[in-house]
């Protein structure tokens, strides 16, 4: 992949240099235009005009130099005078070998152009028409093969980033997402990424093709006239100095109409999300205010940027026509007045003629469409930075739940599970479980039950490494969980949650999440093991069925009836079930109860539940409260000495009454 970025990068460079060659060329007609057709004459007599007025010109300039230097001889000057004459004898000097370098090149050019330039002046111009269009054509084509590769590169580098991004994000943990937020993910892989693929395709494009055109129009320039160049450049330093320090206001801007945004996303996603939540509360109004509130700050911020971007489109504008002006009066003295000084200093080495004049504004002109072009990369580019900045701590940032550099197999056959005085906070303020201790034997069943808020949830989490404990040890087989790479872990769990996480897709595919090459008959059996079978049969399409936005389309039975099914499917040798027949109306719980009971059969399991009814299930009970194991029994045993559970028994029989 590197490869194919590296040949495309170069293939886009030659294009803009290619692109900019014949950007100069066209622009470099101007002079034969001027100096040749507009003057009725052919390319043969301009030449042969062009060496006698060399001549001429040489032949006056060995006259002062002999005049001067007869004056210097007799000493009737005095000092000053006299050095003032030796100063103008070598100017003079400087002249003849100006002359004779152009002489040089004429005599050179001269059988060309009688061999194969027209003799007539109008089909000089329509020659030198017809170069132009070739000349434009190709710089077409060019131009079009360099947007392509360098747009290859740029979106290329958009899926790249996504992939890597999406990637390390699917390794973070689920703490860190939760702190993060699902928006600001989002927009960090979607929104920045495109930033930074934006930016790369401005800065392989825009900012190495038009800086290659102004470029080959200030070489242009410089071959007509380089010191009268210099001197229509002197507004430069300026407008640098004013294009960096928008730069760095962009780029602040930048950066906070990006969080902005993403605090807009995250908005807009939970509003969509709990859609129901927000309409069963009449929260509609609420949710419209806050919306517009963060939806106002981007448009501040954007509008900010925007600012910034007139100002330096305007600042580049501005610079282009300081610089065509500066030319247009120093060039228009010297060629009205014949003169090659300009405040004492020499700005050329000969009379400059009209045509010249005009080549040297045509390649100035020339400056000026790139410089336009150039006005809103600056803030292109520093949007790409701020992106950059918000992408790439993700894709360096290692995930705090690692495999080991070498890990261990997991054990073959039932695998029992044990906590160590395990100990766990998601802020080191507030400590969920405080030093936790139990044995679950491989092949047994386990319930924990306990008061809402006292780690039930959070223990069963730890087990397949969506957290990592702060101290203590997990093992699972005899070993510290930390030992195992965590999908290889997780390949031996089935885990089902009392918030069916069901994805947008038919109902066999949620299924057999997890399992791509499991059969059609195979994913029949398990909905049918899990009570799912029948409903999902009285659907038109069946198992090919769209279950919508989280299941939205089934009832919350049904959607953990599907859960269930992709855990049968699944089989696990440790089953973990939260709440998972919370949602159950009691004739499916009694079914699947009845499946549960078949499927838990030596197979290490934990069941967190506050239905009392599930307790029949399972060989032990674990009653855990504010974060510490209470006791841990049958129900027999729990009902005489644990005043807790016997409180938690006589709450759910209230409720059933």
């Amino acid at each position: 992949m590197a490869l194919n970025y590296r040949w495309s990068l170069i293939g886009a460079s030659l294009c803009s240099l290619l692109v900019a060659l014949f950007w100069g060329a066209n622009l470099g007609a101007v002079y034969p235009f001027v100096e040749v057709v507009l003057k009725d004459k052919s390319l043969t007599e301009w030449v042969e005009q062009r060496i006698e007025d060399s001549h001429q010109a040489i032949e006056k300039s060995e006259e002062e130099i002999k005049e001067l230097e007869s004056q210097i001889t007799t000493g009737e000057l005095d000092t000053k005078q006299t050095e003032v004459n030796r100063r103008a004898v070598r100017s003079l000097k400087t002249d003849i070998k100006t002359q004779e370098e152009r002489i040089s090149w004429s005599v050179a050019l001269e059988p060309w152009i009688k061999r194969y330039a027209p003799s007539d002046p109008y089909m000089t111009l329509v020659i030198l028409m017809c170069l132009m269009v070739i000349g434009t054509i190709f710089r077409g084509v060019f131009l079009a093969t360099s947007i392509y590769l360098v747009a290859r590169v740029g979106q290329r580098t958009i899926l790249d980033l996504q992939n890597r991004v999406f990637s390390n994000v699917l390794n973070m943990e689920i703490a860190e997402i939760d702190v993060r937020g699902t928006g600001d993910l989002i927009s960090r892989i979607r929104g920045e990424t495109g930033a930074i693929g934006g930016s790369i395709i401005t800065l392989f494009g825009k900012t190495v093709r038009e800086p290659l055109k102004m470029f080959a129009c200030l070489i242009g320039a410089a071959v007509v006239n380089w010191r009268l160049l210099l001197f229509s450049l002197l507004v430069c330093p300026l407008a640098v100095y004013l294009m960096v320090q928008l730069a760095r206001m962009t780029k602040r801007a930048s950066k906070k109409a990006m969080e902005e945004s993403a605090r807009l996303l995250d908005r807009l996603y939970q509003a969509l999300t709990y859609m129901r939540v927000v309409k069963a509360f009449n929260m509609e109004e609420d949710e419209r205010a806050r919306f517009r509130v963060v939806a106002h700050d981007v448009y501040k911020k954007g509008m900010r940027i925007a600012l910034y971007g007139a100002l330096a489109r305007s600042n580049n504008e501005l610079l282009g026509v300081s610089i065509i002006s500066l030319s247009i009066l120093a060039g228009g003295y010297m060629v009205l007045n014949q003169e090659m000084y300009l405040f004492n200093i020499r700005m050329s080495s000969a009379p400059m003629e009209f045509g010249e004049l005009m080549a040297f504004f045509a390649f100035l002109i020339g400056v000026s469409d790139p410089l336009r072009k150039l006005g809103n990369v600056y803030n292109q580019i520093q949007s790409g930075i701020v992106a950059a900045d918000r992408v790439f701590p993700l894709i360096d940032q290692q995930p705090a739940v690692a495999a080991p550099a070498r890990p261990h197999a997991v054990p073959n056959g039932a695998l029992g599970i044990e906590f160590d005085n395990v100990k766990f906070a998601y802020n080191d303020d507030a400590p969920v479980l405080n030093g936790v201790t139990f044995d679950l034997p491989a092949g047994s069943s386990m319930a924990i039950i306990g008061p809402n808020g006292c780690g039930k949830s959070t223990l069963i989490n730890l087990l397949p490494r969506f957290f990592d404990v702060a101290s203590g040890c997990i093992r699972v087989g005899g070993r510290d969980l930390r030992d195992f790479s965590p999908n290889d872990l997780r390949a031996e769990i089935g885990y089902v949650t009392q918030m069916t996480m069901l994805f947008r897709d038919s109902i066999g595919a949620n299924i057999s999440y997890g399992n791509p090459d499991a059969t059609t008959e195979q994913i029949e059996n398990a909905a049918r093991r899990a009570h799912a079978h029948e409903f999902i049969r009285d659907l038109e399409t069946g198992y090919e069925s769209d279950i919508g936005e989280h299941g939205g389309r089934l009832s919350g039975g049904q959607r953990q009836r599907l859960a269930l099914a992709r855990a049968i499917l699944h089989d696990p040798r440790i089953l973990i079930l939260d709440e998972a027949t919370s949602q159950i109306d009691p004739e499916s719980e009694a079914l699947i109860h009845a499946t549960l009971k078949s499927f838990i059969k030596n197979r290490t399991t934990l069941i967190v539940t506050h239905r009392m009814s599930t307790l029949e299930l399972v060989d032990r009970i674990m009653v855990m409260n504010k974060g510490k194991v209470l006791d841990c029994g049958t129900h027999a045993e729990l009902i005489k000495r644990c005043d807790v559970y016997r409180r938690l028994r006589q709450s759910d029989l209230e409720k059933v009454a």
